[in-house]
């Protein structure tokens, strides 16, 4: 039975509307970002104070948080419907390893994306969770293609992922394409990659305690943003480049190596040098 992914908004009673939150994350982000110089990618949204003639006489609770949204331009409805995929999936499972929080709404707007999203009260997963997180990766990684069998994030999209420049590569339309791709990069160094003799699987690649959660006994996975469906060889190329923060974590993940990743890796490389993910996308390169 397939699962619907459609990002259909759901009525949360005191939660507004899509323009106040975007204006609400716009200045929120442009007043964090005047006073430390950083940029922010999340809100909490509370509800605002109820305002009374006792209220004036005694402190009042902080409302709890209605929902948490992640905005920017890294934010993509691509995201949003991963999520949403993995969220029905673990419906389905009698006793799920973790949970995703629930998506309430997504939408892009110019250069931003917005995806809002059940609040989890949590702390960060610590070297003690790596046994639990590495048993949500083994979950995720044997879920199965949805029904459309594109690539990349469900429902399609420019893959997220280290291999590419700035993590964000092109729009595959199959894996042939993607042999197609690499192989003009790499052909005038005498080497190959035969991704299409590699199984399709989800790939989880920014493997990090701080896209872990912990509430109560509940494990939550909370970033979707560099995950999809590729060939195997992708997630070999993850666990063999690990990300800062993730060495603790991957001894206990099993996963097959693969003999593309040399191959991936030298693409990577001039990926990087070119500053062109689509370099050789129609030829081959030649030096």
């Amino acid at each position: 039975m397939s699962l619907s992914t459609e990002i259909v908004p759901r009525v949360i009673p005191g939660l507004p509307s899509r323009e106040v939150l975007a204006a609400l994350c716009h200045s929120h982000e442009s007043e964090h970002f005047n006073r430390h110089r950083t940029r922010l990618s999340h809100f909490i949204y509370r509800p605002p104070k109820r305002r009374s003639i006792c209220s004036l006489f005694k402190s009042q609770r902080i409302p709890e948080p209605l929902a948490l949204i992640k905005f920017g331009f890294h934010v993509t409805l691509g995201e949003a419907r991963t999520q949403i995929y993995v969220f029905e999936h673990l419906k389905r499972d009698t006793s799920p390893p973790f949970r995703v929080a629930e998506v309430y709404d997504a939408w892009e707007d110019r250069s931003w994306g917005f995806i809002v999203m059940e609040y989890i009260p949590g702390i960060t997963a610590t070297a003690i969770d790596c046994p639990c997180i590495a048993a949500a990766i083994h979950w995720l990684l044997a879920l199965p293609l949805p029904d459309d069998g594109k690539l990349g994030p469900v429902g399609g999209g420019p893959m997220r992922h280290c291999l590419w420049r700035d993590e964000e590569g092109p729009t595959y339309e199959s894996v042939e394409q993607m042999d197609t791709h690499f192989n003009n990069i790499l052909k005038f160094q005498g080497l190959a990659v035969n991704l299409s003799a590699d199984p399709i699987c989800f790939y989880y690649d920014d493997i990090n305690f701080r896209n872990f959660l912990v509430a109560g006994d509940q494990l939550y996975v909370i970033d979707f943003e560099h995950t999809g469906f590729a060939p195997a060889s992708l997630m070999s190329y993850s666990l063999a480049n690990p990300r800062a923060g993730s060495n603790s974590i991957l001894p206990h993940i099993k996963f097959p190596k693969s003999d593309n990743v040399r191959g991936l890796g030298r693409a990577a490389y001039l990926f990087f040098m070119t500053s062109n993910n689509r370099v050789g996308w129609n030829k081959p390169i030649r030096f």
